[in-house]
Formats: structure tokens, sequence, C-alpha cells
């Protein structure tokens, strides 16, 4: 029994003996890990353990890389350009262990020039990155030496605008809750796609809301987080994009948008997966509250295997053993760290896992190809392109299945054939409700696979993409007065226009000239039915294009009625200067002439707003969205074209300028036969005073300069500058013909009598 025992002891001794011995005969082969410990903008640090894992299960295989060990050099590269540029010059271009190859770094930002440096003819180091996911790093003339197995931000955004497309979602907002740093890259590059994406794939979407980057509210004393709250309200988009890594931002943004009701059902947030959901803690809300400001919200990430899938064939084990050893290697890390809380990221880490392996392979198939021409991975130094290249021949070739799903890389280095997954939190947990598979072709989206029944919804239905709305355009008793006013107007303007029909050969109204009278009435209508256009109150979307058709039609309505009444005003004052103050009266214009030239007018004016309108596609309505309770949006609709729309108005102040003058010219005349002059000139003084004041007055406190509860105020100045010009015209012009008409009629029926 004792022989039995010492054999034991004496064979376990030798075997330990025996692989100490092997471990020391085999060459190193080492890897640089440039990773984002604690304390950086990203806590990357517990991908590690899963790097460690890997390297382990390679360095015990004796079919890959026999007579080599593989060597992990861990370096903090952090989520900052700067320090992973200078781990990468540290420890891989001034070391004297060069590495055959780099793993990491985990940020875009730090990957982007360290990928530049070691794709260099005189550096060629190959690099393979778990987290990097900036589609500028697809530009393969840059990066040639860079691959990943984590895919791009495009698959992501894919994911996005294929849920936008489904639900028929337009009005879409972006807020960012990082700025500067190693994550500004990143999303700039992902929002950079997002739009690019939308405006390929989605007709008429809107852009409604780009929110400052959260770290800027929150370091900026003087923000208030009124506006800030208001800005978002008051855009009315139904979808917002969340960009950004830290827990401790997105929490306090969703505590502050909780607060405020602007999260589901209001708002459907989206955001990629940043793991440790249920943990978002924010000194704001309560736990409670953090769940229901998560509730609804939408997450996308990478998908990855689970428990109950399958063997993948690189360690032939199942994804529950692959978790649980790297379980245990996180709490040996910890352990050696001294943390007393770690991070077991099953997201991040597979990613780093099949990195490590997806290198490992590659090595191992180089190292062979390299055998063969008689060398080898341990004659690796800088700028060596016959080593360098073989690794990255290999790495276009790898195809395995790994912890993370199938690992292959495109012709561009980009990981192939991973889904996007689609969960929602319900009652404070995630539920898988989709998968979107994207497209080999960039310019085409994917498959969107969704569980529609599994979706939560405040309705039965999906949301629309608009939230009900109230249109509003000024208190209904400032519509009523106006409506009276402008009625009355017509009412007057329409019974003179009889009468001087009727009578036109009585010889007060004919020495007026009554057919430019008719036209001189024909403008008055047009512009109160302009003005009765502009009061018109809409409710819904469907009155409101109604509306915009209306407000284009009130501009030339009123363009119209205001050159018919100065040009004949004009004509008039013309024609009895002609009579009385000109040294040469000889022949004046006739009726038919004028006629014909006020025509003339109005066609080249038609002619004008048509190719201003339809050539230039210039819309009349402005909008203003208002705050509101219960998420009605309300909108302040009015008429107000562009500021260069005053050029057509030019012809009005020429004729305005010239009236002043003909006014002046024939102030004198007392001829009793032609008292058009005095009257002419009192028309021209009174509006001449009035209406620049109202129009001026309407315009300072209109919605155009945010004041939105003048609106009222300035329809009625609007109102006003309109009835002036129609009421003074009558009283006037037309009023003084009429009297003794009125006197004739009277005297008539008396002798009859």
């Amino acid at each position: 029994m004792i022989a039995i025992y010492v054999s034991i002891i004496y064979t376990l001794l030798w075997s330990a003996r025996s692989a100490e011995y092997s471990e020391t005969r085999r060459m190193k082969l080492r890897v640089l890990g440039l990773f984002s410990y604690r304390g950086s903008d990203w806590d990357g640090e517990y991908v590690i353990p899963a790097a460690r894992l890997a390297r382990d299960e390679i360095n015990r295989n004796d079919s890959i890389l026999p007579g080599y060990v593989l060597e992990l050099i861990e370096a903090n590269s952090g989520c900052d350009r700067d320090r992973g540029v200078h781990e990468f010059v540290r420890n891989a271009l001034h070391s004297e262990y060069q590495p055959v190859a780099i793993i990491g770094a985990g940020c875009s930002s730090s990957t982007i020039p360290i990928a530049s440096i070691a794709g260099r003819e005189e550096v060629l180091i190959p690099q393979v990155s778990f987290a990097s996911t900036s589609p500028f790093l697809s530009l393969t003339d840059s990066f040639p030496y860079f691959y990943r197995t984590i895919p791009t931000d495009e698959f992501i955004e894919g994911a996005r605008i294929s849920l936008m497309k489904k639900f028929n979602w337009k009005r879409y907002g972006i807020h960012n809750t990082e700025i500067g740093g190693d994550n500004e890259v990143w999303i700039d590059h992902s929002i950079t796609a997002l739009r690019a994406g939308i405006e390929q794939h989605i007709m008429g979407a809107e852009e409604v809301y780009t929110g400052e980057p959260y770290q800027r509210i929150i370091r900026n004393k003087g923000f208030e987080k009124a506006q800030f709250v208001d800005e978002i309200r008051t855009s009315g988009m139904r979808v917002g994009m969340i960009y950004g890594l830290q827990e401790s931002l997105i929490s306090d943004l969703l505590c502050i948008l909780y607060h405020n009701n602007l999260v589901y059902p209001q708002i459907f947030w989206m955001t990629i997966d940043i793991g440790t959901f249920d943990q978002l803690y924010s000194h704001n809300c309560t736990t409670e509250e953090m769940r229901q400001a998560t509730e609804g919200i939408i997450y996308l990430g990478h998908q990855y295997n689970s428990t109950s899938d399958g063997v993948f064939d690189v360690t032939n084990k199942t994804f529950e053993q692959y978790y649980k050893s790297y379980v245990e290697e996180s709490k040996k890390y910890a352990d050696d760290k001294g943390h007393e809380v770690y991070s077991v990221n099953n997201y991040w880490s597979t990613f780093t896992y099949d990195a490590m392996w997806a290198l490992g392979l590659a090595l191992h198939k180089a190292e062979e190809k390299l055998s063969k021409l008689n060398s080898s991975l341990a004659n690796f130094t800088l700028g060596n392109s016959n080593i360098s290249g073989a690794i990255i021949n290999e790495l276009a070739g790898i195809n395995f299945a790994g912890a993370s799903g199938i690992v292959s890389f495109d012709k561009t280095h980009k990981r192939e054939f991973l889904a996007i997954a689609i969960q929602q939190v319900q009652n404070g947990a995630l539920k898988r409700i989709g998968l979107y598979s994207p497209s080999n072709d960039s310019s085409q989206l994917g498959n969107l696979s969704l569980n529609e029944s599994a979706l939560l919804w405040s309705v039965e239905n999906p949301p629309l993409d608009i939230f009900p709305i109230e249109i509003l355009l000024a208190e209904m008793w400032v519509v009523v007065l106006m409506y009276v006013l402008l009625a009355v107007g017509l009412l007057w303007n329409n019974f003179s226009l009889l009468v001087n029909f009727r009578y036109q050969n009585f010889h007060s109204i004919k020495s007026s000239s009554a057919r430019l009278n008719h036209l001189m009435f024909a403008g008055n209508n047009l512009l109160l039915l302009g003005g009765i256009t502009v009061v018109i109150k809409v409710t819904d979307e469907y009155e409101a294009v109604v509306f915009g058709t209306l407000c284009q039609s009130t501009w030339w309505l009123f363009d119209i009625g205001l050159l018919l009444v100065l040009i004949i005003t004009l004509l008039k004052s013309w024609r009895i200067y002609r009579i009385f103050n000109s040294f040469k009266p000889g022949k004046f214009l006739s009726d038919n002439t004028f006629i014909v030239i006020t025509t003339g007018c109005i066609i080249i004016k038609t002619i004008y707003h048509s190719v201003f309108v339809m050539v230039n596609n210039t819309n009349f309505v402005r909008v203003k969205i208002l705050p509101s309770e219960g998420f009605v949006r309300q909108k302040v609709m009015y008429c107000q074209p562009s500021n260069w729309w005053g050029i057509f108005y030019l012809p009005h102040v020429v004729m305005i300028i010239i009236l002043c003058v003909l006014a002046f010219a024939i102030r004198k005349v007392r001829n009793k036969q032609f008292n058009d002059a005095k009257n002419i000139a009192t028309f021209f003084y009174i509006t001449a005073l009035v209406v620049p004041i109202c129009a001026g007055v309407s315009y300072a406190v209109s919605p155009a300069n945010d004041i939105y509860d003048k609106i009222s105020v300035s329809l009625l100045l609007n109102c006003t500058a309109i009835l002036c010009i129609v009421f003074t015209c009558q009283l006037t012009l037309f009023v003084p013909k009429m009297i003794p008409l009125f006197k004739h009629k009277i005297l008539i029926l008396y002798c009859h009598n």
C-alpha cells in the first residue's frame, strides 16, 4: 500500500515538473491587451477575465500553437485617445518584447489612432477589437490591419431605423448623455450613421429635437432644467434616441424625464444595451421611480448566445459552461484587485473572449503556413509584412462558432452574421421582442422579425407618430368680433357696389367714373375676404392643410385688393391733376385705358404669386408648438411669408409715394364738380397714418417674435388695417357721391307725395 502511495506521489511530481519544463520550453507569443479600467468614461475592466479565460484555454490545447504559449500584456488605455496611444507606443513600439498582435481597445476614440498607426508599413501589427463599433473603422484603406468581433453601429442604427419604419414613426429626437473624451467620436459616428439611414429609408422623417449632451447640462450651472424639459415637450417627438455609456448619466437623465412625464408611453426611448439596466440608480429618484422611468425603454444590443443554446465548436462546451467559467475567473480577478463589487457583464465579455480566440486560431494557421516557407511567428518584427500579412490573411478567413455566435468577417473586416437583439423593459425586466438581421448590402435595411404581441403598448395598437393636436389661432371672442366687423364691411361695400351699378348714369356717380368704382369695390371685397381667411379657426391636421391653402390665397387676395384700391385712387388723382394743375392738360387717359392698365397689373401680380409659391415652394404658414399638459400638442398657426416677400410690394410703395405727391399737388382744387381731390387727399392721409401703425404693431406682437399670448391682438390690428382701408375708401370716395343721389331720391319722393 505504501509503495502505491509513493508511486502516485512520484507520478504527480514528475507530471508537474514535466509540465513546468514543457512550459518553459515553449516560446512566448505576446498579445497586447488594451482595456478600459475602472475610473474611465467606460468601465470595461471586467472583460479582462474573459480574455484571460480564452488565453488559458488556448494554452492548454496542445493542438493549437504547439511550441508556443500566449502571453497577455494588459494595459489601461482607458477611454482616452492620448492615453491609448501612449500605452500602445510604450508596450508595442518601444518595448523590448514586441507583441505579435493587439486585442482592443474598447473605445473607438482610442482604437482609431492606434489602428491607424498599427497599419503603417513600418509597424504592421494585426489588431482585433472587442468593443469599438464606429463605422469609420470599416475604411480598410485607412485601417488595413484592423478587425473586430463586435458588429458596427451601422447594424444598431439599422435596427432603430427598421423599428421607426415599421411603426411609421417620423418625428424623432436625439439625446446625447456624453460629451468629450472617449465617447465623443463613437457618438458622432453613430449619430451620423443614424441620420444618413433615416434620410435614405424613411421619407418625410424629421429630426424635431437634438439635445445638449447631458454632461454639459449638469456641468453648466446656468442651464435651466425647465428649459431642457420644455424643449423636449414642445418638440412633439415620438421616439427618442439615447447615446452614451455612463449608467450614472443615463440614470439622472431618465429620472428628470420621468418626473416631467417624458418617458413611456409619451415617448419611446431607444438605447443600446448597457447591460445593467436593473441597477440604474439616481439620487433624485427612488428605486420604484427608476423602475417606472425605465419602463417601456427599447434596448438594442448585439445578439449573443444564451444558456439555452447548444455547444459552440471552438471549445466544445455550452454557453452555460463558458459563462460559469467566466464568472469564476471574474471572482478571482476581483479578489486580486481588491474590488468589493465586480461587474459580471456577459455582453462585452463574450466578444472579448471570441476576439482572443480569433487571434489564437489565426496565429495557429499563420504558423502552419509560415513553417512551410521556413519561417515562423518567432521571427516577427515591426514592419515584417510576410509574417503580419500571413496573420491578416488568416483573420480574413476565420469562421468558427464562438461564445457570441458565428465569428467571421466581411471584406471591410466587419463581423458578419450577428443579429441585433431587440428587448424592452417590461415590469422591471428585459423581455425579448424581436431580432434584426442586417443585410449584406449596406444600402438596404435588413430583416426585422418582431413579435408584436410581446410589445408593451399603452393602447391596443402601436402609438401613432404624432400626438393629438389642437390648433389655435385666436380666442373665440376675437374671431367673432372680427367676423362681425368684416361682415359689416362686406355688406356695406356690396351695397355701394349695387348702388354704383344701378345709378351709374346719375351725374354725381358718373362724374367719379362708375366703371373705375366697380374695380375699387372689387378691391375692397378682396381685402375683406383676405381678412376672413386670416381668422378662420382650424382644429385638426386636415384643416391645417386647408389653412395653408387659404393662407396662400389670403396673400394673393390682399395683394390684388390693395393693388386695385391704390391704382384706382392713383389714376383718379392723376386725372384731376392733369385737368387742373397741368399747364398742358391735353387728352387724358380714358376709363377703358385705365381698366386695361389695371388688368395688366393684376395679371403680372398673379404671375408673381404663382412663381413665388410654386417654383420656390414657399410655405406661408408659420407654426409655433406650445407646451401643454397631458401631451396634447398645441399649435399656433398664422400667415406670414418670408422676409424677402416684401419685394413684391415694391409697386405698392411706389404708388403710395406718387399718391403722396399728387395729394399735395391737388390739395387746393375747390371745384365742386371735382371734389374728389379733397376726398382722395383725406383718404390717403388717414390710411397712410393708421395702416402702417397697425401693421407695425401687429408684427411686433405676432408669434414671429415669440410672444404667443398676443396673437389675438396681432390679428385685431391686422383686421383694423383692412377695415381702415375699406371704410375710409367708402366714406371719402363714394359716400359723397351717394349723398346727392339720396337727396335727389328723397326730393322726388316728396314731390310725388
